[in-house]
């Protein structure tokens, strides 16, 4: 068998990468983060009666209707922490109370 010549994208990577002479011609690059990446952690269980469960669909509902986007339970609850500085903590220990 002929030992295969050609380019590989290692050697063409080597070719274009600039030669940096000193840490002061260096450039600094940023790279973007992905926010609010869910996959690869567990899912959190969420037990609700079939009213509560009637009740969320209705607000999501709501809240779709007035932005205009798809908003997932998920996204409620992740707002909804966003917001906790926000909420008035003694009022929301009243209606848990309330409900349980």
């Amino acid at each position: 068998m002929n030992k295969l010549t050609g380019v590989t994208a290692l050697s063409r990577r080597k070719d274009k990468k600039p030669q940096v002479e000193s840490k002061a011609e260096a450039k600094i690059t940023t790279v973007m983060t992905r926010r609010n990446v869910t996959t690869g952690t567990s899912p959190v269980p969420m037990r609700l009666t079939e009213n509560d469960k009637a009740e969320l669909n209705l607000w999501l509902d709501e809240l779709q209707e007035m932005s205009g986007k798809n908003i997932s339970s998920a996204k409620l609850v992740r707002g909804l922490i966003h917001m906790r500085d926000k909420i008035n903590d003694k009022k929301l220990i009243e209606a848990i109370k309330d409900v349980s």
